[in-house]
Order: C-alpha cells, then sequence, then structure tokens
C-alpha cells in the first residue's frame, strides 16, 4: 500500500483518489418524528406516514443517508435546536419557530380545529376558548396557539403524544384537543372509535404551514439540496402520489 501511494503521489493521482473515496460515503442526516397519523408514526419496527415516505424520497433523490426514529415531540423538536443535521417533523412553520430552523416545504397547508366530544356546545366566538379543558401534546405548536387565543396554562393537560390526548378527551379528563380533520379521522379509526364520538367546535388556526425543520448549524448546503428535491418531486406528482396511499381522497391538512 506504501509503494501504491508513492506511486499515486508521484503521478499526481494520490489526491482525486482520496477524494473519490470521500465522496463514497453518502451525507448523513438524522431526522427526529413522532407519533402522529398518518403523517408520521410507527408500525411495527417501520417508521410511515405521508411526511415520513416523503423524506425518503427525499433522501433517494439526494443520495444523503437518513436515520429516522420516532420520539416524544418535545424530545424531537429540542434534539433538532441543538444538533447539526438534525431534523424535526412535521413541523408546523409560524412566526415564532422561523428562525429557529432552516425550512424545507412547504408539506402541506396547516389547518387546525378544536374537537370536543359529542354533545358539547359550539362555540360561537374566540372568548369561549379560555372556558375549556384542553388535551394538548408537550411542545407542539396547538398549545401555542392556544394561549395565542386566551387559553390559560393551567387549562393544557400536556401528554407524550397525540394518542395520549385524544383518549384523555374520550375518557372525559379533557374538554377539547387540536387537531387536523384527517388527523383526528385516522386516529378515532386506529382507537376503534367513530367519528360521531367527536365533533369540531371552532376552528382555530390556518397561518403558516408544514414543514420540515432542519438545525439552522446545518450543512449550509443540506437545505437547499432537500428543497430542491422536494420541488422536483412535487412537479412530477410523487407528493400526491404518497399523500393518496394514505388519504384514498384529496389531501387534507396536517400538523
Amino acid at each position: 500500500m506504501n509503494m501504491l501511494r508513492r506511486f499515486l503521489a508521484l503521478t499526481g493521482l494520490l489526491g482525486p483518489w482520496l477524494m473519490t473515496g470521500a465522496l463514497a460515503q453518502p451525507q448523513v442526516l438524522q431526522a427526529f418524528t413522532e407519533e402522529w397519523a398518518p403523517y408520521n408514526y410507527s408500525e411495527g419496527d417501520k417508521l410511515r406516514g405521508i411526511a415520513t415516505d416523503t423524506l425518503r424520497a427525499l433522501c433517494a433523490e439526494t443520495g444523503l443517508r437518513c436515520v429516522m426514529e420516532s420520539v416524544p415531540w418535545a424530545r424531537a423538536y429540542r434534539s433538532a435546536q441543538m444538533h447539526p443535521n438534525v431534523m424535526v417533523f412535521t413541523t408546523a412553520r409560524v412566526a415564532e419557530r422561523e428562525q429557529e430552523f432552516l425550512w424545507v416545504g412547504p408539506l402541506l397547508p396547516r389547518v387546525t380545529w378544536v374537537y370536543g366530544r359529542r354533545g358539547a356546545k359550539r362555540l360561537h366566538d374566540a372568548q369561549q376558548l379560555a372556558q375549556l379543558r384542553y388535551a394538548v401534546v408537550r411542545g407542539e405548536a396547538a398549545a401555542k396557539d392556544l394561549q395565542a387565543a386566551g387559553v390559560p396554562a393551567n387549562a393544557l393537560l400536556e401528554q407524550s403524544n397525540n394518542t395520549s390526548a385524544l383518549r384523555s378527551l374520550l375518557a372525559g379528563h379533557a374538554e377539547a384537543l387540536v387537531d387536523t380533520e384527517v388527523g383526528m379521522a385516522w386516529n378515532m379509526r386506529q382507537l376503534g372509535a367513530d367519528m360521531s364520538e367527536v365533533q369540531p367546535l371552532w376552528r382555530l388556526s390556518d397561518r403558516g404551514a408544514y414543514y420540515f425543520a432542519l438545525n439552522k448549524q446545518s450543512d449550509p448546503g443540506l437545505a437547499e439540496k432537500l428543497q430542491a428535491a422536494l420541488d422536483k418531486l412535487r412537479r412530477q406528482g410523487t407528493l400526491d402520489e404518497i399523500r393518496r396511499s394514505y388519504l384514498h381522497a384529496p389531501t387534507g391538512e396536517a400538523r
């Protein structure tokens, strides 16, 4: 090997040879998500969902090696804030988060509703939001939307994931929760519950959209590369195919 290196150095080929070896190692992207079907969720030992499959397609398109893991939302969000080349999804891009991440998207529009149990009184104005107790997922944008609308912090019952929040609502521990139409319908089916057991009480927010959020200290070209791939897959119709495979209907909203 020493003789080979000497020969390559003498002939000027060592540099390109080493460069080729370096390029052979794909760049690694660590992506954290949570359990929020049908956008990102676990099925056995495999992560699935609209956003998850979209990210896989992006990584295949860009040649990245993506390592995905489902953890509680607060941990996923904190990891992406702290470490370069780490992403959190599916993330609401709202004004208070704008400077925290590099953004890749949009993936889906963001429209959220306040849901209550069957028979609950519908709300007639935003001031009535403060009269309810909510099951919320710790660290999610929906909790901040509620507080911005005047809901006190002590009216928010924090849960680790959306399934726990929905169980709290159905069991009567909370009076309301925030979700999208598609997300609520999916989660109710997964619990074996009928959609007639819940009803929308108020349209909470249509601010922003849903994105992949990348740590701001990441490789500067990483977000650009992912964005270019997302735009290409959108033009090709791949994103619509992924969504239809889960929804079997026109695209809804996500978190």
